[in-house]
């Protein structure tokens, strides 16, 4: 039964996002050439996307805090392809994802249409673009999320925050807020370490999707910080947000 279950919620997840991402690039493409801003209909766009899946996916939130208003600055620790959801879902925001993601198929031409910010993680200096691209798209329509571990983990410890991506709000001293995320599964399913938390070479993106699907629930909890952090050295600024996200992460267990 769970492997119909999971059969059938990929076919919507895949029909809902499909079907929603082509009414989003209809109207982009007539957004761009009139010169209109394309993040609030991006981001009516993904918030229900989000939503929509959830529902299919059966993933219930509890958020505690209060999420940021654009323009801001937000990082937190990153343990699923999941984690955009809720995101999307209380945040007006888009995301710095490694370059990898911008050469998938069908995928990364629909997540660049989306706004995101791609950066080549192998290539120290391409982090200057990055900075310099990270300045024009903070606004009133969006904040910048990122993921400082530099990659997804399975949830019992959070690894060490990069320190690059902060030079940015490092040099213009800008407020920089932090946040956490957890899963929880029933009794009835693998744990969310195995289950949601995608990190790791263990299995294709695709193998562990699938295996993601059949659970019967899952909990997301989110936890928003209201106090940001500000610094001019980036170092302290990664060390000070990172003791802020490990506190979060125990609060929401």
């Amino acid at each position: 039964m769970r492997h119909i279950r999971a059969v059938l919620k990929i076919l919507l997840v895949i029909l809902y996002t499909v079907t929603l991402y082509t009414i989003y690039f209809f109207f982009y493409i007539l957004f761009i050439p009139a010169g209109a801003r394309h993040e609030p209909l991006r981001n009516f766009a993904m918030r229900s996307i989000s939503k929509g899946n959830s529902k299919i996916l059966n993933i219930s939130y509890e958020m505690t805090g209060s999420p940021p208003r654009a323009p801001f600055f937000l990082v937190l620790n990153h343990l699923s392809y999941l984690d955009i959801l809720p995101l999307f879902i209380f945040t007006r925001c888009t995301f710095v994802a490694k370059k990898e993601v911008e050469n998938w198929p069908v995928l990364g031409f629909m997540v660049k249409t989306m706004g995101v910010i791609f950066i080549d993680r192998q290539n120290r200096k391409d982090v200057i673009r990055v900075n310099r691209v990270i300045s024009d798209t903070l606004n009133k329509y969006q904040g910048l999320v990122i993921f400082p571990e530099g990659t997804t983990s399975g949830g019992k410890t959070i690894l060490p925050f990069k320190p690059s991506l902060l030079d940015y709000p490092a040099t213009v001293k800008l407020p920089v807020y932090a946040a956490a995320i957890s899963y929880q599964t029933t009794e009835k399913d693998l744990p969310a370490s195995e289950s949601v938390c995608f990190y790791g070479a263990r299995e294709s993106f695709g193998k562990h999707f699938y295996k993601m699907a059949q659970n019967r629930a899952i909990r997301c909890s989110i936890h928003f910080g209201e106090d940001a952090v500000v610094s001019s050295d980036r170092k302290e600024l990664s060390m000070a947000l990172h003791k802020k996200t490990e506190s979060y992460i125990e609060k929401i267990g």
